[in-house]
């Protein structure tokens, strides 16, 4: 995926599966551009969310809420 291409695809992504009750994630890789590209979205929409696990931190996990 081009990087300029995340901004549109987390916003269409989080529509459709707004209300969701089950734990999300988005696949960043390890890039730091990124996970700063979605978590920056993710923010506008004020939802929490984490790095991964301690075993992978290549996705951000949307915690439901």
């Amino acid at each position: 995926m081009k990087h300029e291409d995340v901004e549109e695809l987390c916003h269409r992504f989080i529509n459709e599966n707004w209300g969701s009750e089950v734990e999300l994630h988005i696949v960043t890789g390890h890039s730091l551009r990124m996970k700063s590209l979605v978590s920056r979205v993710l923010s506008m929409y004020d939802l929490e969310f984490e790095d991964g696990d301690m075993r992978n931190k290549g996705y951000i996990r949307i915690i439901p809420g």
